[in-house]
């Protein structure tokens, strides 16, 4: 998973670039990276392992100048960079390439070499993407071979002695355009919340199938392929995305609350409870809405019953399994005076391995909690995601090996309860038929 962005601006936009993809740092936390041109057309590169505002001090800005800006924050070093009888090209991707190693072959088939590998496994996905799009006579070509070409979905953006180009596969990596509420400048980013601070508003979504440029005289729609079929990614309202963003036409921060309002009215009468919990960050907003029904309905209070240690990174980003348990563990402290004696519901966005629900549900019992119930944002996740790679296989997915009532007993909960399909349906304000469901084996 990417957080990508695009700029464009008649003076030096290199600081509103920067700040945009600063806000898309929830999105990955690996490696960032800035690409930029002045009038020039010269393209220049830089990227750098770790979070942004570690890698582009102050003081390095200050030897960065570009009008024409694209900025990454991805598991990959990204931009990457080719050259082509058309010109060069900086890229920057966020998708899965599900063909990866066809696609691959037929490239080395095809005679292409890929420089700094010490084998083929180290290709990454950005590399391949790029290859194809550069060997086009025109990115709109290019991206046209890419859609042919790939399985999978995808997001790009791409600097090019013409401009910022953008494009968008069939609908599961976000993709948004945005213009400068003071300075003619223009911005395409994965997130809307990129937006907010450096004073862009939104303009519309990039469609799926949609290749945009971006250049001083504003955004142009340059191409519209016809895919089939369409498929948002529903797991961007119900975790990945930032609660401050607007995914398609809907606040993510409302279709959160109204997760966890239809949670709270489905499950109510189940549960007998003092206190609503979020595990934070990422069932803050949902809890929010869990909340606001049971307060009604039972006289809870909402209180934190974990508090995150804000120096911890997020437990989704980390590449192995290893590494997410020990950012999961470290990150949430309980707080004693708050559990001790009560009867409380947690709310979370999902559940897929269930060793967290454990630890938490045991840490909690073990300060006191009389009963412990967990209300979970989402279906149980029944199989990787195709389109992200944080969940390797299906058997990954507690879901797959256990019943409901075997899930509740074994993490130690005295009750368990999912959203459904409709939830999701009626929460993100999009038909089923338009939402990808893979992760639920509904597709």
């Amino acid at each position: 998973m990417s957080g990508i962005v695009g700029v464009v601006s008649e003076d030096d936009c290199m600081k509103d670039a920067l700040t945009c993809t600063f806000y898309l740092q929830n999105r990955s936390e690996g490696y960032s990276g800035l690409a930029w041109k002045n009038d020039d057309n010269k393209l220049k590169n830089s990227t750098h392992k770790g979070l942004i505002k570690q890698s582009f001090t102050k003081e390095r800005l200050r030897h960065m100048q570009g009008n024409y800006v694209i900025g990454s924050v991805s598991g990959n070093r990204e931009p990457v960079s080719e050259l082509s009888n058309s010109g060069g090209m900086m890229l920057c991707y966020d998708g899965n390439l599900l063909n990866y190693d066809e696609i691959k072959n037929d490239l080395l088939k095809d005679n292409c070499s890929f420089s700094g590998y010490h084998n083929p496994e180290e290709i990454c996905d950005s590399v391949l993407i790029s290859k194809i799009i550069a060997r086009e006579p025109d990115f709109e070509t290019g991206i046209e071979s890419l859609i042919d070409k790939m399985q999978g979905d995808f997001a790009v953006t791409a600097l090019t002695p013409q401009g910022v180009y953008a494009a968008r596969g069939w609908g599961r990596k976000p993709l948004i355009l945005g213009k400068h509420i003071e300075k003619k400048s223009y911005a395409v980013s994965s997130e809307s919340v990129s937006f907010i601070n450096p004073g862009f508003e939104i303009v519309r979504d990039v469609e799926p199938g949609e290749v945009v440029l971006l250049d001083n005289e504003g955004i142009h729609s340059v191409k519209k392929f016809d895919l089939k079929p369409i498929k948002y990614g529903t797991f961007e309202w119900v975790y990945t995305a930032h609660p401050a963003s607007v995914i398609d036409g809907r606040s993510v921060e409302l279709a959160r609350n109204a997760i966890g309002a239809l949670l709270a009215k489905r499950y109510g009468d189940e549960i007998d409870a003092d206190i609503v919990s979020p595990i934070p960050n990422s069932g803050r907003c949902h809890s929010t809405g869990v909340a606001n029904v049971l307060s009604k309905k039972l006289g809870t209070d909402y209180l934190e019953v974990f508090k995150k240690f804000d120096y911890c990174g997020r437990s989704f980003t980390p590449g192995t399994d290893v590494e997410r348990h020990e950012v999961a563990e470290e990150k949430l402290i309980p707080v004693r005076e708050i559990i001790e004696g009560k009867r409380i519901v947690v709310v979370d966005d999902s559940i897929v391995r269930g060793t967290q629900t454990q630890i938490q549900t045991k840490r909690l019992k073990e300060m006191g909690a009389k009963a412990v119930y967990a209300m979970i944002a989402c279906p149980p996740l029944m199989a990787a995601c195709s389109y992200g790679k944080s969940t390797e296989k299906a058997s990954d997915c507690i879901a797959q090996r256990m019943s409901l009532d075997q899930i509740r007993e074994t993490r130690g909960l005295d009750g368990l309860f999912y959203a459904t399909i409709e939830d999701l349906e009626e929460a993100i304000q999009k038909p089923r038929e338009e939402l990808c469901l893979d992760c639920w084996g509904e597709n």
